[in-house]
């Protein structure tokens, strides 16, 4: 009868508070992807269907505005949360970009082509997390300003030219857009479909990862782990 093999030793990536942030967002995103796609494209039979689906053009309207609402209000929880709290100013020091990363992402190119036979060494965060979390901090800043103006577009329009406006929608719907592109592909990909982590990486469910993961995946995280006697 063979020996039960060990559990695996796994750490503490991602803390409750974080966990329910990223829930809220994703399906704050997700609820905002849906309504507002139905509107950018009314005219074609996806557009007309999801409106119906979502219980006509009034309705739709109240549930874009009110989930709008609800990101703004987590935007700015957050905001503060990175800003005062001891976890989010140690999570923002360790996301905040810096030299490394751009030349940890030219490594990487270069090793994919062939050039150099050293694949880069991460941290905690390595560039693609780095990028992903400041593209979509942008990005959604981006659709909420947007978002405002035409929300209130008759007050706006005392104020602001109508190209202004004009623009303003096409930023709003094309941002919008983009950003639910980089989430369903980029980040699923990289967070969840990557071969290190495939079917899922259960860290948005448990907070949890494999010690094994992080020490291929995020080195110099482990090493310093080791150092403060975690591992």
């Amino acid at each position: 009868m063979s020996a039960k093999s060990p559990d695996p030793v796994c750490i503490v990536r991602m803390s409750l508070m974080f966990r329910i942030q990223h829930i809220l967002l994703m399906v704050t995103l997700l609820v905002l992807a849906v309504t507002g796609f139905a509107l950018m494209y009314h005219e074609n039979w996806l557009g007309r269907t999801l409106i119906q689906l979502e219980g006509g053009v009034l309705f739709r309207g109240f549930v874009h505005r009110a989930a709008a609402i609800f990101l703004l209000a987590q935007m700015v929880f957050h905001a503060y949360y990175m800003l005062f709290s001891g976890e989010g100013k140690r999570e923002l020091r360790e996301v905040m970009l810096r030299r490394q990363d751009f030349d940890d992402f030219l490594q990487a190119i270069r090793y994919n082509l062939g050039t150099v036979t050293d694949y880069p060494r991460f941290g905690k965060y390595g560039y693609k997390e780095k990028f992903q979390y400041w593209g979509a901090t942008g990005g959604i800043f981006l659709i909420s300003i947007s978002g405002v103006f035409l929300w209130a577009e008759t007050f706006s329009m005392r104020f602001l030219p109508k190209l202004f406006l004009d623009l303003t929608l096409i930023v709003h719907g094309y941002q919008g857009l983009l950003a639910f592109v980089i989430l369903l592909f980029w980040h699923m990909y990289n967070e969840h479909l990557h071969p290190s982590v495939f079917p899922m990486n259960k860290s948005w469910l448990t907070g949890k990862v494999e010690a094994e993961w992080i020490r291929q995946e995020h080195p110099l995280e482990y090493e310093k782990l080791k150092q403060e006697g975690v591992l």
